[in-house]
């Protein structure tokens, strides 16, 4: 196999972490990427003259059997030599559960599918850390059906693991924390995780704005002391990657993760000095009876991320350590100014 010479399907790479690996998958390469969309307009945003003559797009869904392609298209694509499976919902509400299964379960049956019938050489699933559950020491391993969990969402990818491992396919498993923005630009995609609760504190800020409250009182957010959020660089997210090609081994399974996380209050400090909310406290969480109203739709706006602030995970990295040293690279190292920088990036 030439390794500057492939064939690669990918899903979900009309979204912001698909669109910055397509770019580093070209670099230095001659790869043709064939690329799952349904989006017209995101998909016109991916081309440029350098790269079009080597993108392919077919329109499809995810949510259908061979992601929605007919046998006669799928009979006119190469031979696959790698396949990214990203697309996903990352959405934590229970009364989405039906979709979050839907999308990132049968969605995945689907990819595996339409994998085996491309005749794929190997099948990239990038899941999530938090596959881990509710516990607090996460090994590259495969985590048990029946794990005790947070949400929906970490149960539909532990499902969506299982199918990987179990369709016979050759194939490995990248599971990223918590995405944020680049660690170069702060460019970032604001719907999700950190940046879902930062749109949240700024939309209450807004509110205690109007009706007048900012200077007459503090609002206490409860979260509790040393517990840590695992935040990783879309970029170093990308590399790790973008390095699976040729470097992961089957069955094995690949932590994209923050070996120094830096803990929430420190994160929270940063978030207030660039959101300019000095009325914003941190108690903890043992205080919760005794907040008031304010306070109570302040934290009402972000239980769904509960879980991320009330403990600190340890993730095992030897698997990525070892990839990551067969081209010379490292395992992240996010400074403070880094972080403090796509912080400010999103507020700016």
């Amino acid at each position: 196999m030439d390794v500057n010479n492939l064939n690669i399907f990918l899903t979900g790479a009309t979204g912001f972490v698909g669109a910055q690996l397509i770019n580093k998958l070209l670099q230095n390469s001659n790869h043709h990427l064939y690329i799952l969309y349904r989006d017209e307009a995101r998909k016109n945003k991916l081309i440029t003259k350098e790269n079009e003559s080597r993108l392919h797009f077919v329109q499809g869904d995810i949510t259908l059997p061979n992601c929605g392609l007919e046998n006669n298209v799928i009979k006119m694509f190469p031979e696959m030599d790698y396949f990214y499976h990203l697309a996903a919902l990352v959405k934590f509400d229970e009364e989405l559960r039906k979709d979050l299964f839907n999308i990132n379960y049968h969605g995945t049956l689907h990819a595996l599918n339409l994998a085996q019938n491309l005749n794929t050489k190997h099948f990239l699933y990038v899941s999530t850390a938090y596959t881990v559950g509710t516990s607090e020491y996460a090994k590259e391993v495969l985590h048990p059906m029946g794990t005790p969990v947070n949400n929906p969402y970490e149960e539909s990818k532990i499902k969506a693991e299982h199918a990987v491992a179990e369709s016979g396919l050759t194939y490995s498993i990248l599971r990223p924390a918590i995405i944020i923005g680049d660690s170069v630009t702060g460019e970032a995609d604001s719907k999700f995780t950190l940046y879902g609760f930062m749109k949240a504190l700024k939309v209450f800020k807004r509110k205690m704005e109007r009706k007048g409250l900012l200077d007459k009182q503090s609002f206490r957010l409860f979260a509790d002391n040393n517990c840590t959020s695992n935040l990783v660089p879309v970029d170093y997210v990308v590399r790790v990657l973008t390095h699976a090609i040729p470097h992961a081994e089957h069955e094995m399974i690949y932590h994209i993760t923050n070996n120094q996380p830096p803990e929430n209050l420190k994160v929270l400090e940063m978030i207030k000095r660039h959101l300019q909310f000095d009325a914003l406290t941190v108690a903890p969480t043992s205080a919760r009876s005794t907040m008031n109203a304010e306070e109570a739709v302040l934290n009402g706006f972000i239980h769904v991320f509960e879980p991320y602030f009330k403990k600190s995970i340890v993730f095992e990295e030897n698997n990525t350590k070892a990839l990551l040293s067969e081209v010379n690279e490292s395992t992240l190292q996010l400074t403070d100014d880094n972080l403090d920088y796509i912080i400010e990036v999103f507020f700016k």
